[in-house]
Parts: structure tokens; C-alpha cells; sequence
């Protein structure tokens, strides 16, 4: 802007202009941050939740508020058997990954054999939930999970109720627990590898029969 002076010489003269949108603009973006930064807590809230309801039985239908006293409950069940030592035996994680799984126990009045399985692995993210899922996926139940994490290793120790096909089921649930280990490649070709056993195998009976 150009204003007139005494001696007629023309002055300069600096106006500052606000800009007004930059409050709005500035707003927006804080806005903008915090709803991302909520959706990605909210995100961590719900997998932890779903970590829980694949370790408890019986915990699927189960909403926030009793899904956390069931775990309340069982965390404190676990404490007074570690107090009474009936958790001692429980292995610390090695360095060498393991799967195992093992009939434990069978009275023929029961409509449902229990097995045994353990998994040593790196401990990661999510590994709870995709061992739960392996589980399922063999229309096995866990009844009960011990947990010891050392280092950056674990060591999960299942109880399962596997039905009374446990003969037929145990490869199963290994494969599927075996797979929980590798990576997302040798995942597909365990599965493709299981699923060519399994046809030679019905193949197989069907020419026997």
C-alpha cells in the first residue's frame, strides 16, 4: 500500500493481513488426528478384547464388561494355583520352536476325549488369536490355557476337548498348530500338502473297499 507524505515523497507502508482460514485449516487437521488417533486405540482395545475371548471357554458371546470379569476371575483362579503350586510344572519357553500335541485322558462315560497341545514359539502380536483360530478350525475346544513368556518366547500349553474322533483329529490339530509357526508362504503349501495327504488317503480306502 502506498501512502502520501508531508515532503510529497510517496511512503511503503506494510499491512498484515490475518489469514482468517488458518484457525479453521488448523482445527480441521487437529480434528483429523485425534479421530485417527482414537480409531487406532479403539482398533488395539477390540484385539486385545478378541486375544481374550480365544483364551477363555465359553467367553465368545460374552460382552466387554463380563468378558473382563470372567478374565478377573480366572486370573485370580490362576494365582491360587500358583500359590498351591499346581502351576509348577509348567515349562519356560526353549529356543527351539515345538509343537506337540498328546492324548491326555479318556473315561468312556465322557462324550469327549481330551487332549494336550503345546506350542514354543517366538512370542508376536496376535499369536493368541491365531492359535485359537487353528483350534476351531479342527472343531476343537480349549478348557484350558497356560501361558509362560520369557525373553520374547512362549510356551502355550492347551487343554482341549476334541470330541471322541481324537485318532482321526490329532494330525489335524498338529498341521494346524504346525502352521501357526510358519510364514504366510509355507502356510499355503502345509495346507496344500495336508489337503493332497488327506485325498490319497480316501483314495485309498475307497480302492480298498
Amino acid at each position: 500500500m502506498v501512502l502520501p507524505t508531508r515532503g510529497g515523497e510517496p511512503e511503503e507502508a506494510e499491512v498484515e493481513m490475518d489469514d482468517q482460514r488458518s484457525p479453521p485449516v488448523r482445527g480441521a487437521r487437529t480434528s483429523r488426528s485425534h479421530s485417527e488417533a482414537e480409531r487406532k486405540r479403539r482398533q488395539r482395545i477390540n484385539t486385545h478384547l478378541a486375544t481374550l475371548r480365544s483364551l477363555l471357554p465359553s467367553a465368545s458371546q460374552m460382552d466387554k464388561a463380563a468378558l473382563l470379569g470372567e478374565v478377573v476371575r480366572h486370573v485370580r483362579e490362576l494365582r491360587g494355583d500358583a500359590d498351591g503350586g499346581a502351576v509348577a510344572g509348567v515349562a519356560v519357553p526353549g529356543e527351539s520352536d515345538e509343537v506337540g500335541v498328546e492324548e491326555e485322558r479318556w473315561d468312556a462315560r465322557e462324550s469327549a476325549k481330551r487332549v494336550r497341545a503345546w506350542v514354543c514359539c517366538a512370542d508376536r502380536p496376535g499369536l493368541m488369536s491365531e492359535l485359537g483360530r487353528a483350534v476351531r478350525s479342527v472343531s476343537a475346544r480349549a478348557v484350558r490355557a497356560e501361558i509362560a513368556t520369557v525373553g520374547g518366547r512362549t510356551r502355550s500349553v492347551l487343554e482341549l476337548e476334541a470330541g471322541q474322533a481324537t485318532d482321526a483329529s490329532r494330525p489335524a490339530l498338529h498341521a494346524a498348530l504346525r502352521a501357526v509357526l510358519l510364514s504366510r508362504e509355507d502356510q499355503l503349501l502345509a495346507v496344500e500338502g495336508y489337503k493332497r495327504q488327506r485325498f490319497s488317503a480316501l483314495i485309498s480306502q475307497g480302492l480298498g473297499s
